[in-house]
């Protein structure tokens, strides 16, 4: 917290720890663990309440996204905290009133998640080879097409193709410079012929491919669904992969770019505990279309009990739809949402949860950002950026990165959870069960 060089001096009405100050003084801020839920200072606030965390420095109130420093909420915390605590001073104004001005105090504790270091080392130190047999399980599951009546050139294995492919993406090489590890996939006898780049090039542009990465996604969820069952909780939101290197989906999606080029959409839904996903869909429509879905993907494997999604998502056909599956949604509503007068049985009980148990909606809410985690892991280990210039290409590439997000979530979730270490052949049956239907 800033302070005046003369302490005779008070702070402008118009700076946040000012107003900071008004809200404390107002009353009505509430500890949720170790967050606090603090009012807004605006009545026609687009939404009542926010969400402070002092340990991080965080606020969901739009003021910290836009700027991603405390605002007028985290400094009304630090008052009522010291108010609270007793630990409080008087002074006077020049106008003769009573002003409370806050001594210094402990700076909260920050909080800490306790890592199993051994199980993480080997995670990680064996992560590659047991991507590789995770892929080379699920690809054994791909059907070639059928030839041509006439015969012809004898072509590369489906199976092949897709392995090649997604271990190109896995590398973050080029195809060219990705071919080394390729035929080293090779002589490991992963694949039965190492394709040439300009192979596997047609067929990252080829759009039979999207379909068949989207059913290995899908399939990789499926050892991990006994995990993300316990709990139940998944959560969904839509994040963007640049053409180039130098500019981010932040800017992009705030209106910052100073220069304007394509990007690639993905929407995802995700569970809470490994962070896998369990649905999944590259297209440049809006959030809250794709719900539904996100929804039927996550379904064929796991039963969600809890969906939590942003505001983009609210509307009376995503809440019947997570309605239908027996979930129940945790959605906040928009400053113009008419609560309890909705016809929408659904929209209705969901605002009757938000009015009269908001501190334990805005708690599941907040789950959600595990869909940030796992957009931030995907990025910063497969890269942030696509490389292929045709729009089939680049679909097909996001896809390799969510894919291959799911293998590690699996070789990470056989070491750190104690899950069998059978899951290869749990792929294995997975696909060939679906394959025979």
């Amino acid at each position: 917290m800033q302070h005046n060089a003369d302490p005779n001096l008070k702070p402008l009405p118009t700076t946040r720890e000012q107003r900071g100050r008004e809200i404390a003084q107002r009353g009505g801020i509430r500890q949720l663990g170790a967050r606090y839920i603090v009012p807004s200072q605006s009545i026609n606030a687009e939404c009542p309440t926010y969400v402070v965390d002092l340990v991080e420095q965080t606020c969901t109130c739009p003021d910290y996204e836009l700027r991603h420093k405390p605002c007028k909420h985290y400094e009304a915390c630090l008052f009522w905290l010291s108010w609270d605590g007793g630990v409080v001073s008087t002074d006077e104004d020049k106008t003769g009133e009573t002003v409370v001005v806050p001594e210094a105090k402990k700076p909260p504790k920050r909080k800490t998640y306790p890592q199993k270091w051994a199980e993480y080392n080997e995670a990680q130190t064996h992560e590659r080879e047991r991507v590789e047999l995770l892929l080379k399980s699920l690809c054994d599951g791909v059907e070639d097409p059928p030839r041509h009546p006439k015969g012809g050139r004898k072509r590369v294995p489906k199976r092949d193709l897709i392995f090649a492919l997604v271990m190109k993406v896995y590398t973050t090489f080029s195809g060219r410079r990705a071919d080394t590890d390729i035929r080293g996939c090779h002589e490991r006898g992963h694949i039965t012929k190492a394709p040439h780049y300009n192979t596997v090039f047609r067929t990252m542009e080829d759009e039979a491919t999207t379909a068949i990465l989207t059913r290995l996604i899908e399939e990789s969820a499926a050892p991990l669904a006994e995990i993300e069952n316990l709990a139940g909780q998944f959560a969904a939101d839509a994040s963007g992969f640049s053409t180039v290197t130098y500019d981010r989906w932040f800017d992009q999606k705030h209106g910052k770019l100073r220069a304007k080029h394509e990007w690639v959409k993905l929407h995802i839904m995700v569970g809470t505990l490994t962070g896998v996903v369990t649905g999944v869909s590259v297209s440049g429509e809006g959030d809250c279309p794709v719900l539904p879905r996100l929804i039927e993907q996550t379904t064929k494997t796991c039963v969600p009990k809890e969906v939590s999604a942003d505001k983009a998502y609210l509307s009376k056909d995503n809440l019947a739809a997570i309605d239908k599956i027996g979930a129940v949604p945790f959605i906040p509503f928009k400053s113009n949402s008419v609560g309890e007068r909705s016809k929408s049985p659904h929209w209705r009980r969901m605002w009757a949860r938000f009015v009269f148990d908001g501190n334990a909606f805005m708690e599941r809410y907040h789950r959600r950002s595990c869909v940030e985690a796992v957009f931030s892991a995907i990025k910063r280990k497969f890269g942030s950026a696509v490389r292929s210039i045709h729009a089939t290409a680049r679909t097909n590439e996001v896809l390799a990165k969510v894919l291959l997000h799911n293998l590690t979530c699996i070789v990470h979730a056989v070491t750190e959870h104690g899950i069998a270490n059978d899951v290869i052949g749990t792929l294995s049956t997975a696909v060939v069960t679906k394959q025979a239907a």
